[in-house]
């Protein structure tokens, strides 16, 4: 009889176990579910808030200003530096480096974890299983086709 009450009892506390983790998981996905909603609920409302200022008197005048900024010959001079900046050899060895910290797991991990995150917040939910998830794929969320 011993055997069988030392087996109930592992048995229930194996669905003990089992029912606490689903409790806790649910709640925890109703958590995350709304945190999730009230983000994107903000980005909808700051998108609006960009369109409106883009339409706005102030907002035409100040891309007319961006624009005439752009044309400048400063501006030209300073993208020619910038770009003279890019090709010397140490701006050639820190982008190495920044790609091979990019490689990283971690990194990777983090970068996916923060499409995820963005992709939910402009689409109003989680990702499908069928959506593409590999960075550069053409069709994915938040990457050039």
């Amino acid at each position: 009889m011993s055997d069988i009450d030392r087996r109930l009892r592992e048995l229930t506390t194996r669905l003990t176990e089992w029912w606490n983790s689903n409790a806790r998981s649910a709640r925890r996905r109703r958590g995350s579910a709304g945190a999730r909603r009230g983000a994107a609920e903000r980005v909808q409302r700051a998108a609006s808030r960009v369109q409106d200022f883009r339409q706005s008197e102030r907002g035409q005048r100040a891309a007319s200003k961006l624009s005439d900024l752009r044309a400048s010959e400063a501006a030209r001079k300073a993208e020619a530096a910038l770009n003279d900046l890019r090709a010397t050899e140490a701006a050639r060895k820190a982008e190495s480096a920044l790609a091979d910290l990019r490689q990283r797991e971690p990194v990777k991990k983090a970068e996916e974890s923060a499409r995820k995150v963005m992709h939910d917040l402009f689409t109003g939910g989680p990702e499908t299983p069928s959506t593409p998830s590999t960075p550069g794929t053409p069709g994915t969320p938040g990457t050039p086709s």
